[in-house]
């Protein structure tokens, strides 16, 4: 696995500019998990040299940009995405079309926290040519939740990011992020209520009935 600190300084190194760059292409072209890249993100908003205040919006927007990218490659017809996602997704997917064709803005919004599948968003909502207010919408407030969440972990555990991205745990460190997590459950449900009520005009306590 490739060396965390490694990563930090090569990323540390670079201008705002290439940093904004390098959160346009975490998703797609960078052989390391987005998540990774996001946490050596948040190490760097807590050392001098960054600004985590000037940082994180530039992360939101890279980010968003590469799923709108991707999103209108997918309206176009693009071949190789249509091929990675028959030989990925397809035969997952098929059985669940008429729910998710149902339910495209859940999609949109929940397949950005979800590792490996944050690319069927996009792809579906370029695919079903969801309007691109609509989907610029639903992401920008996902990547609102997703990214601070993981930059402050990162921020957080300054000293520990080694011990986090290789899945090395201290009974303190198992504590805090666990709280996190729930903090993030939180607020997914949350917002998953609020668009639920929102774009089916269904209130929360009728929500099992979907």
């Amino acid at each position: 696995m490739i060396q965390v600190k490694d990563l930090i300084n090569e990323i540390g190194a670079l201008s705002y500019l290439g940093m904004w760059l390098v959160a346009i292409l975490a998703n797609v072209v960078i052989p390391v998990p987005e998540e990774i890249i996001l946490l050596a993100f948040g190490y760097l908003a807590g050392t001098p040299a960054v600004s985590g205040l000037i940082l994180a919006p530039l992360v939101i927007s890279g980010l968003l940009v590469s799923d709108l990218l991707m999103y209108f490659f997918s309206k176009r017809g693009n071949r190789f995405l249509s091929m990675f996602y028959d030989r990925v997704f397809a035969k997952q997917i098929e059985n669940r079309r008429e729910w998710i064709e149902r339910h495209m803005n859940k999609v949109i919004f929940f397949s950005r926290f979800m590792l490996q599948l944050r690319f069927l968003g996009p792809f579906l909502a370029g695919q079903k040519r969801v309007p691109v207010k609509k989907f610029f919408m639903l992401d920008f407030l996902a990547l609102m939740v997703y990214v601070p969440i993981y930059m402050a972990i990162g921020w957080y555990f300054h000293s520990r990011i080694d011990y986090i991205a290789d899945g090395v745990n201290e009974v303190k460190n198992v504590v805090i992020v666990v709280l996190l997590i729930f903090a993030l459950v939180w607020l997914v449900r949350f917002f998953r209520k609020w668009l639920l009520k929102m774009n089916t005009g269904i209130k929360p306590k009728d929500e099992g009935k979907d």
